[in-house]
């Protein structure tokens, strides 16, 4: 199999590390449009870059998103950017459809960073079939997403990376959906970047097993780790039961 090529490489100054840095575009990172711009998200360090891209793919803006905010000015600086995100998305909404990206950005230890103890809430929806709702930060939510893919085993799971327009939760396993739709899959089970939590999630002891000691491990071994053990979850002949 053929190394995958770029179409372009963006290099920039980051402005959450202030370090000088190349970034690899790919055909399969220009899925999301934002006010006729093509919004790329980059996992850099401990924190996420931003990329906003013309048609030709030159850098028209981009931000750094750090995973944890806890200043008042922190969270003012992250909401204006939010609304001037929304105020300038006036082209027409991403058109809902299942994605067959074959690589995306997971990261199981910035997920533990971000949601904590709360990951394992969702983890067992994942496994068991449950349409999971994901919502918040735009930056964040593809990583999210291909992470929650990591809690099934040799299932492709139904995903819509990303909507402006409500869709069928019973058509996909996993949503990506805009703010202003989040009434609409209020009972659903809802991994909530902006709020750092699950809602309408299952408890899970077994679950929570699966995840102890990751955010301890750097990523390459936590992902590793979390693979090895949920094979052997769904060796289990009680599986199910377990959790």
């Amino acid at each position: 199999m053929s190394a995958r090529v770029p179409l372009k490489e963006i290099a920039l100054n980051c402005k959450g590390c202030n370090k000088d840095i190349n970034i690899p575009i790919y055909v399969d990172d220009l899925k999301t449009q934002v006010g006729g711009l093509w919004q790329v998200s980059f996992l850099h360090d401990d924190h996420v870059i931003t990329l906003l891209l013309d048609k030709n793919l030159s850098l028209r803006q981009h931000r750094a998103s750090t995973i944890a905010r806890t200043s008042r000015e922190e969270v003012s600086a992250r909401t204006s950017a939010d609304a001037s995100a929304q105020a300038a998305s006036t082209a027409a909404a991403a058109a809902a459809t299942p994605s067959t990206r074959g690589e995306a950005r997971a990261s199981i230890t910035l997920m533990l960073k971000t949601f904590g103890n709360n990951l394992e809430y969702v983890m067992k929806p994942c496994m068991t079939g449950k349409t999971v709702i994901v919502s918040g930060d735009l930056a964040l939510m593809e990583i999210a997403i291909a992470t929650l893919k990591m809690f099934v085993h040799k299932k492709e799971l139904r995903v819509c990376w990303y909507t402006e327009t409500f869709v069928d939760p019973r058509d996909y396993d996993i949503i990506g959906i805009a703010p202003s739709l989040r009434d609409y899959y209020e009972t659903e089970v809802n991994l909530s970047i902006d709020q750092k939590k699950v809602i309408n999630g299952d408890e899970c002891d077994y679950c929570r097993k699966v995840l102890k000691g990751l955010d301890k491990m750097n990523e390459t071994k936590a992902a590793n780790e979390l693979k090895d053990r949920i094979k052997n979850v769904y060796r289990s002949l009680l599986w199910m039961h377990q959790i």
